[in-house]
């Protein structure tokens, strides 16, 4: 008999114990499914692709520079001396630009005087055309993607004239000297940025002719060189730096995750009501369900830390949704978040809401006054554009936050953020 008693004292013992441990795991389940519900309804604070930019347009990133240093020629035969009695100063001019952080292109002059093989004091023109690869583009990048410190090799070709030869010389075995020998540049240029459009810059260079251009080798090969090295200075004409690419991923997460409870809700309703499911309409895409997810919920989503943004709103709908701006201006950093305006104004419409629009700037970069001033104009653009939308002016209420620094980084803090209220 006490062996049955032990049996089923231990039997009920393990039943209590696996009871509790479902609970705690149903427990546990339900704080990790919160936990996520909360992580997508959240303002997401826009990230950007690592080292992707976007494509430089025709007006940005232009430079011009202008260098002075020494140079030394080096032909065919060597003839008399060595590098250093052929020492001459150089001067070395280019305009360019950038097509990519990593890309460019270059059109140079270089000339002066050098000393061909028999030590004789000649001038010349190099007039070249550069490709340039940027090796440090994506290293301690500021805010417009430009780097501190540069390495950029160079490789290009050009013509170089001899001015000092006399129309029609010929060698003394009847070949041309060439005024106007083809040639090929080369080298090392490297930059280091002392404010946002001026570099300082040096550079090693080569150039390679034929070897009857110091009117000295008798041949049209090549075998006549130039080695020059110089420093100066670095200019940039137009826009500079380069647009980051937001990443969109985290927006189509977010987006597909409020789809989904949406419909799981919408179905969960239509059952209790006995209502049969209906086939998704016209506007029952993506965003628009979402949105109208948010308003289902009620004041059950409302964000607290929204609260200084809708102290005047009676019941506010969903989560704010926000529009980032470019550094500076009223121009969305991707145009592609007009179409959730229209997504607003729909919602907006068929809801009868108020719209309120708040524009803010970053507060670590402008004064104060300049900051309310970009906040107004960015609540203005928001406004304008749900007035296109055939959203009416009395139905909307702007406000300027001013500078901010709610949100790392900084550039999450140029926003203008819209609320839904009843």
């Amino acid at each position: 008999m006490k062996k049955y008693v032990f049996m089923f004292l231990l039997s009920l013992t393990s039943m209590v114990s696996m009871a509790r441990d479902s609970i705690v795991t149903a427990q546990q389940r339900c704080q990790i499914e919160a936990r996520d519900k909360a992580e997508f309804l959240v303002p997401i604070t826009p990230t950007y692709l690592e080292g992707v930019t976007a494509t430089s347009g025709w007006d940005n990133n232009w430079f011009v520079e202008a260098k002075g240093g020494t140079s030394a020629f080096i032909g065919t035969p060597i003839g008399c001396g060595d590098l250093f009695d052929r020492v001459m100063p150089v001067l070395q001019i280019g305009v360019g630009k950038w097509f990519t952080p990593a890309v460019g292109g270059r059109i140079g002059y270089q000339g002066i005087k050098f000393k061909n093989a028999n030590l004789q004091s000649m001038k010349y023109q190099f007039v070249h055309a550069d490709f340039m690869y940027n090796l440090t583009h994506n290293l301690q990048c500021n805010e417009y993607g430009l780097s501190k410190f540069d390495v950029i090799p160079y490789i290009g070709v050009g013509m170089i004239r001899n001015s000092s030869n006399a129309p029609g010389y010929f060698l003394t075995d009847n070949v041309p000297s060439g005024n106007h020998p083809f040639a090929f540049s080369y080298g090392v240029e490297f930059r280091y940025l002392l404010a946002d459009r001026l570099h300082l810059v040096g550079e090693v260079s080569g150039m390679t002719t034929m070897k009857s251009f110091d009117c000295v080798g008798a041949s049209s090969r090549f075998g006549d060189h130039m080695v020059s090295a110089s420093v100066g200075l670095s200019y940039t004409i137009g826009k500079r730096g380069w647009k980051k690419v937001v990443d969109s991923r985290p927006y189509i997460n977010q987006n597909n995750y409020l789809l989904k409870i949406y419909s799981e809700h919408s179905q969960q309703a239509n059952a209790n009501n006995n209502i049969e499911a209906q086939s998704t309409d016209k506007n029952n895409y993506s965003g628009l369900n979402s949105l109208r997810y948010r308003i289902s919920l009620g004041n059950e989503n409302n964000d607290s830390s929204s609260d200084s943004l809708s102290q005047n709103t009676k019941v506010t709908i969903g989560v704010p949704i926000y529009f980032y701006f470019k550094l500076n201006t009223a121009k969305l950093v991707d145009k592609s978040q007009l179409v959730n305006l229209d997504e607003i104004a729909k919602i907006a419409k068929e809801q009868n809401l108020t719209i309120h629009i708040s524009g803010a700037a970053d507060k670590a970069t402008g004064s104060d006054k300049r900051n309310r001033h970009l906040s107004i104009e960015r609540a203005k653009y928001i406004g304008k554009q749900l007035m296109k939308r055939d959203v009416s002016k009395d139905s909307m209420k702007a406000t300027s936050l001013g500078g901010t620094n709610q949100f790392s980084p900084k550039e999450a803090n140029r926003f203008c953020v819209v609320l839904l209220a009843k």
